[in-house]
């Protein structure tokens, strides 16, 4: 059994908002443990030690015509990414949403080492799309922590752990508005609009 001390924890995020996730929930476990971060991350995650396998924003790919040339070098770095977790072999690998990319590798560890454990942040909309989906990714996802609640019930029945932990972008949001009320003095609710 390992020392708290001699833990290993991999993380991989895609895009910044992945980063602001993982970096709240390193510096959660920092207050109960301490290990050593490995993985793919920005300079948010820099700051608990970790020394990203390559930059996050190689990732960072949007549509169909930009996609399909880079598909070499996405493959490459998917293989890259499945060895160098079984080289560390972490006692646990958190997984923050960009889907594409972090199943894709968690299917590749769990085919070589079954005893991985997963975590992964943020569910895909399966309630939206490919409703299968719930049940593929039960096979290399045993933990996921989803960001609303009426997402449990998807992945529950597929003996996912779920957990809800909710929204980063509500709980600034809860705070401002409560913040906006005092200072306006507003006792009445307020009604927010988010384009796009």
């Amino acid at each position: 059994m390992q020392s708290s001390s001699n833990k290993k924890i991999y993380v991989i995020v895609g895009e910044e908002s992945g980063e602001n996730i993982a970096t709240s929930i390193v510096s959660s476990l920092k207050e109960y443990s301490n290990f050593k971060l490995y993985g793919i991350g920005g300079n948010k995650l820099k700051k608990f030690g970790l020394k990203s396998l390559f930059a996050f924003t190689e990732l960072s790919i949007m549509g169909l015509v930009e996609v399909v040339p880079k598909i070499p070098k996405i493959l490459y770095l998917i293989n890259k990414t499945v060895k160098h977790i079984l080289k560390i072999n972490p006692d646990l690998i958190i997984t923050i949403d960009s889907p594409d990319f972090c199943f894709r590798v968690l299917k590749k560890v769990k085919s070589v080492n079954p005893s991985l454990k997963t975590l992964h942040i943020v569910a895909p909309t399966v309630w939206a799309w490919k409703p299968s989906r719930a049940k593929k990714i039960s096979y290399y996802v045993d933990n996921l922590f989803v960001l609303f609640p009426f997402e449990k019930k998807y992945f529950i029945p597929h003996g996912i752990k779920t957990k809800f932990i909710g929204h980063p972008f509500l709980e600034k949001i809860n705070f401002e508005v409560k913040s906006t009320k005092k200072i306006l003095n507003f006792k009445n609710k307020i009604i927010s609009i988010f384009p796009g």
